[in-house]
């Protein structure tokens, strides 16, 4: 009887990981990608190719002149730039709860049109090692390289995009404006940016 109950228990406990690992497996996929981009999950390092699912955790990292475009399931589409590192770690679609979607840019840049998530109470950042980038429903772009030792955040179109850190934080309410956070220090009050800085960003993110 005890190890009928203890292969029940086992049988139980396998099937419970399963879901979870299912579920955190359900963010979204890999719409294309171009050059070299290596997928890091739980210690593995994979190239990906288009198709692939995405979990939570995942990380994608690209070469030089290499891009990856991410279609999550609500239907945010995220491109991650050249020579980048860019992580999921934490999305959640609830009827009941808040919307979450947590991600992580080590370097490069990325460009995000958000989808359904945003359209209930939600939380949408992508951190940095400068400042967060706060999403109320927008298409985006957020980056290093364009400044020396700074991120720059652009909005597109929208409804805003906040950007904060412990020195202060500013809101870009309209398209076109943008702000630079220099490192240790406050983002800079927003202010609409020249074509030159807006294509000098698009460059990051196209092929």
């Amino acid at each position: 009887m005890q190890k009928l109950q203890k292969l029940l228990l086992t049988l139980i406990l396998t099937s419970l990981a399963s879901i979870a690992l299912a579920e955190s497996c359900a963010t979204g996929r890999l719409e294309s990608l171009s050059g070299q981009v290596q997928l890091h999950r739980r210690g593995q390092v994979s190239q990906p190719t288009p198709g692939a699912s995405l979990c939570q955790g995942d990380r994608l990292v690209t070469a030089a002149a290499s891009l990856a475009q991410l279609s999550l399931r609500d239907g945010t589409r995220i491109t991650v730039g050249k020579d980048s590192d860019f992580t999921i770690h934490h999305y959640q679609i609830n009827r009941k709860k808040q919307n979450i979607a947590l991600f992580e840019l080590a370097k490069g840049a990325f460009r995000s049109i958000t989808g359904a998530i945003t359209q209930r109470p939600h939380r949408f950042e992508v951190r940095t090692a400068t400042a967060t980038i706060g999403v109320r429903g927008t298409d985006f772009w957020g980056g290093y390289g364009l400044t020396e030792n700074s991120l720059d955040v652009l909005m597109l179109d929208g409804r805003g995009v906040y950007v904060k850190n412990d020195y202060g934080q500013v809101i870009l309410d309209q398209p076109g404006l943008g702000t630079t956070v220099p490192d240790g220090a406050a983002p800079t009050p927003a202010k609409a940016w020249g074509e030159a800085k807006k294509q000098q960003a698009f460059a990051t993110v196209t092929p």
